[in-house]
């Protein structure tokens, strides 16, 4: 057979396969509906097919009428058969036409069809701008491209809810800023929801018949959102006021880590401190050496911070003289 030939013949539906990618990226929704058109009116339009080397053969396009015709108890099918294709690539591209060409994609099987296309671009090499490249490739905006793709971040069951073509997909981009957790409580709250709507419980809900309000999904994705914020703000209002010393390595090298500062922000000269507290008392007490290194290890933290390199090296100098100072003095 020629390349660009195409033959058509009725194949036994036990002698064609589906082609493996269509499974992952598109759904089968609305086959027996099909089948009960085909069964009233009659089968109109043949599949795509291709013979494939052990003889049997492989849909290129029309899954779904396929396994509408399987579903009637049909035997045979109507296909036009086609020569084949040279590369992976190529039949991956009319996967994807074929698809975007005759049915409408919910939101879900848009990712999947973006995800899928952006990998076709990688394998061929593309060095282009992939997301314009895309957004031409589908017919629709860049924004819409990323939207789409941010499905793809999200957990199953909310996924789930992206299977059906009339869902507010774009309500949904904000929940992938949130942890899996975080999606999962957000879940379990549409479905509460619903349930408290409907006036019956969270077992009973149809998760296929849920119709969600777009301004309402993003109303309660906010509030998670801000709460979140609020709470990372408390808590670093809370370091703030009671900041944490580092703890100190016992094998540490690093002598500008004891560079220190006071609330004033002025360099605290560490020779004064060691000597203040010799000076203190002669007796063997220690409780100001140990002050000494809780205060260094308390402004551990402000010391890493500092970007003046020659304030660093001089103060390692001065902490130098002082251990010195303090050595010979014993």
């Amino acid at each position: 057979m020629k390349k660009d030939e195409i033959v058509v013949m009725n194949i036994p539906l036990d002698k064609i396969d589906g082609n493996p990618e269509n499974d992952k990226l598109f759904s089968m929704r609305s086959v027996d509906h099909l089948a009960k058109i085909i069964d009233e009116e009659g089968y109109t339009t043949p599949i795509e097919v291709y013979k494939k080397k052990n003889g049997r053969y492989e849909i290129t396009s029309g899954h779904r009428r396929y396994q509408a015709m399987k579903l009637l108890g049909q035997k045979e099918i109507p296909c036009y058969i086609h020569a084949g294709y040279k590369t992976e690539m190529e039949k991956d591209r009319k996967l994807l036409s074929s698809n975007i060409a005759t049915r409408r994609l919910s939101p879900l099987e848009m990712a999947n069809a973006i995800s899928f296309y952006k990998q076709i671009l990688k394998k061929e090499n593309f060095k282009g701008n992939t997301r314009q490249k895309i957004a031409e490739y589908f017919n629709i905006s860049e924004s819409n491209v990323f939207r789409y793709e941010v499905l793809l971040k999200l957990i199953p069951e909310l996924q789930e809810f992206c299977k059906k073509p009339q869902f507010p997909y774009s309500s949904l981009r904000q929940a992938a800023s949130l942890t899996k957790e975080e999606q999962r409580q957000l879940y379990n709250e549409l479905i509460r929801l619903e349930a408290d709507t409907k006036n019956i419980s969270e077992d009973e809900v149809e998760k296929d018949e849920i119709v969600f309000s777009r301004t309402r999904i993003e109303q309660i994705i906010n509030g998670k959102i801000r709460a979140k914020e609020n709470a990372k703000k408390q808590e670093e209002l809370i370091d703030d006021d009671f900041p944490m010393p580092k703890p100190v390595e016992e094998d540490s090298n690093d002598l500008t880590d004891l560079i220190i500062k006071d609330d004033s922000e002025e360099v605290i000269s560490i020779e004064t401190i060691i000597e203040n507290n010799l000076a203190e008392e002669s007796s063997v007490n220690l409780t100001g050496f140990d002050q000494c290194i809780t205060t260094l290890n308390e402004y551990r933290k402000s010391a890493k911070s500092i970007a003046d390199k020659k304030a660093v090296l001089d103060k390692i100098a001065e902490l130098k003289k002082a251990l010195e100072k303090l050595e010979k003095s014993l």
